[in-house]
């Protein structure tokens, strides 16, 4: 069972990890304007589909290990090449793409925040893993706490976007080392050997959840690439802080979804699979109720304090507003099976549900925020977040109802 203190720090480490992108967002908008905020909305958004590259779903895999197959070793090595793997792509993409100086820095700061994610991710599934979810929270706290704190401040000071992202990386790698470094030699005494064979295992068996996680990234920025073609950084900021609400959804999500993790593995290596069944629908019935609140706030007052907070004028996006909160439930639903789907090691699954809906997002975004500009744009998303929800689902059910029907068998 998950215990109090666990919840509790990892709720709270959550959160902040969640609305990074939405207040550093809304600080670049405010100090540096809307034309450096779209920008930053781009970068960002690109540095969060080649994170998939370096997260390659390694983290899903290691909490579910209940029984120890690898060690911690075998996946920290993992890690270190699916990292070496997303800075090399990342180097060629920005070599194709050909950045400006202004963008380049802030996309190399960018996906060097994302390193330490990939690092971090390791730790705090060790911590997970010895039932110190706690420890996993307050490292998600304090470094994201520490890097947003120093872009505020240093861009509040000098209202020089170059001082201010070189703060947030150099904060963030002091504390990655000088606390959660120093959190995880408590659990991991013996010196880190390194083991091919296990670590290519672990590589292999990742590469398709790795890819759709990179997938999964490009469906949910697929409408801001449609922007960049067809709109202006103007647009593309106006999206992304309509798209901010989704957040909320996203975030109980992530509170619901990574305490139970272990769970998951637990019940499922243990053939519990009614119990299975109840945690993921428990958990949508909890993303419904919250959508629905979500979006009675929205409909009163939720472009009033959008205006109040990035000093904009949202008052014509009120219906673009809450069709983006509805895209965060489907959205959010559908990673609760992609992680059931991992968890069942179904990797190949969610890798062609991802690539089909991929094929469905380009055609959609683009044909649609051609023609009909912001209601386009926040209609993809809805149709986008539906399918990928549906192609989820089916692949689950068609897995769940075959090993299903093997144990009967075999009974």
């Amino acid at each position: 069972m998950i215990k109090k203190k666990e919840f509790i720090w990892n709720t709270v480490g959550s959160m902040v990890f969640s609305v990074f992108n939405a207040i550093t967002l809304m600080f670049c908008t405010r100090l540096n304007g809307v034309e450096i905020a779209g920008i930053f909305s781009i970068c960002y958004a690109t540095c969060c589909i080649l994170n998939a590259i370096g997260d390659m779903g390694i983290r899903i895999f290691q909490v579910t290990d209940t029984k120890r197959e690898y060690k911690y070793e075998d996946y920290f090595y993992s890690r270190i090449v699916a990292i070496v793997l997303m800075l090399i792509i990342g180097a060629i993409y920005v070599a194709i793409t050909g950045y400006s100086n202004e963008k380049l820095f802030i996309f190399v700061i960018l996906i060097l925040i994302r390193v330490l994610d990939n690092f971090s991710e390791t730790f705090q599934a060790e911590f997970q893993l010895n039932d110190r979810l706690d420890l996993a929270g307050k490292s998600l706290l304090i470094r994201n706490s520490v890097e947003m704190l120093a872009f505020i401040i240093f861009n509040k000071i000098t209202n020089n976007i170059y001082i201010s992202f070189g703060a947030m990386l150099l904060f963030g790698v002091f504390v990655l080392i000088f606390y959660e470094y120093r959190n995880i030699k408590k659990y991991v005494k013996e010196r880190l050997s390194y083991n091919y064979s296990k670590v290519k295992k672990i590589v292999m068996e990742s590469i398709p959840l790795g890819i759709s996680t990179l997938f999964n990234m490009y469906v949910i920025n697929a409408v801001k690439y449609a922007i960049e073609k067809y709109g202006d950084n103007e647009m593309q900021t106006y999206f992304n802080i309509l798209y901010m609400p989704t957040f909320v959804i996203n975030l109980v999500s992530l509170l619901l979804i990574k305490p139970f993790l272990k769970v998951f593995g637990e019940y499922w290596n243990n053939k519990e699979y009614g119990k299975f069944i109840k945690i993921i629908v428990k958990l949508d019935l909890i993303l419904l109720l919250c959508t629905l609140g979500i979006e009675i706030v929205c409909m009163f007052i939720g472009i009033p304090i959008l205006n109040m907070l990035y000093k904009v004028d949202l008052t014509e996006y009120k219906m673009q507003l809450l069709l983006m909160v509805l895209s965060g439930l489907f959205y959010a639903m559908a990673t609760v099976m992609f992680y059931a789907l991992g968890t069942m090691r179904r990797q190949k699954n969610t890798t062609i549900a991802y690539i089909i809906t991929s094929v469905v997002s380009m055609l959609v975004s683009y044909t649609l925020v051609n023609k009909y500009s912001m209601i386009g744009a926040t209609l993809s998303n809805v149709i986008i977040m539906f399918f990928l929800l549906i192609a989820l689902t089916v692949s689950f059910i068609f897995y769940y109802m075959r090993q299903k029907k093997g144990i009967l068998q075999e009974n």
